[in-house]
């Protein structure tokens, strides 16, 4: 079902990968709701006894911080300040959620 050779291949790479970010997209919509009731409310997920969905959103938005704190660094042969980088604590709405976001 999920081999790469197949003709007939499924269009996903891994379901596990997939149901990991739906929780932790349903997780941060929650989060960053503009109704104040689903704010102050936090209802707590169902997820896998080896992942949790808060531990991983956490994590995840420890890492943008990170790389805040560390800066723009040069990736490839272009060159400093030829990229202008997107801050994330300097994004508001439907950019803080990501490019998945529907």
């Amino acid at each position: 079902m999920y081999c790469r050779k197949a003709k007939l291949k499924f269009p996903l790479k891994s379901i596990l990968e997939e149901y990991k970010c739906g929780k932790a997209r349903f997780l941060t919509m929650l989060e960053e709701s503009d109704d104040p009731v689903v704010k102050t409310v936090q209802p707590s997920l169902k997820s896998q006894r080896k992942w949790k969905v808060t531990e991983a959103v956490d994590e995840a938005k420890e890492c943008l911080k990170l790389k805040e704190v560390i800066g723009q660094t040069q990736t490839d042969r272009r060159g400093l300040g030829s990229t202008k980088a997107k801050w994330w604590s300097k994004t508001e709405g439907k950019e803080k959620k990501g490019p998945d976001h529907r």
